[in-house]
């Protein structure tokens, strides 16, 4: 699936927080970030399918875009340049909180890490999403 421009983006920040109990990633410095994050309206393909409601991020090594609507998680193909739904990955559940001033999303998410052909394991990761508190951004999910 090829990525064409977003419809609308939305800038937050994003903070990414390993919650698994594998010994090496807890005691790298790749356990947690923050970095900016764009909230996409909707993705379209050359097809003409749609992601909705979705952020970019790049975790253990590889490009995802997380899908809020259909809680479905797509990685990038670096050989064929484009993005496929991950189906060993998901998020698996997330939540928004307002106030004056500011949105959040939080939630987590289940990346498949593939140590090699033959063996791979999940990973849970925790993530808050920080954005102004702007109508469109709140109508997003509801």
């Amino acid at each position: 699936m090829k990525v064409n421009n977003p419809s609308k983006a939305f800038l937050g920040h994003i903070f990414v927080e390993y919650t698994g109990n594998n010994i090496v990633l807890l005691n790298s410095n790749n356990d947690k970030f923050f970095q900016n994050v764009n909230i996409f309206d909707y993705l379209t393909d050359r097809r003409g399918g749609h992601i909705n409601k979705c952020f970019k991020v790049e975790v253990l090594g590889a490009k995802y875009i997380v899908e809020f609507e259909s809680m479905s998680v797509y990685k990038f193909d670096e050989q064929a340049n484009n993005y496929a739904i991950d189906d060993l990955s998901c998020l698996m559940e997330y939540t928004t909180f307002t106030n004056r001033n500011v949105f959040m999303v939080s939630g987590k998410l289940l990346l498949y890490n593939e140590i090699n052909e033959n063996d791979g394991r999940n990973e849970t990761f925790s993530f808050n999403i920080i954005l102004d508190n702007k109508e469109e951004i709140t109508n997003l999910f509801k």
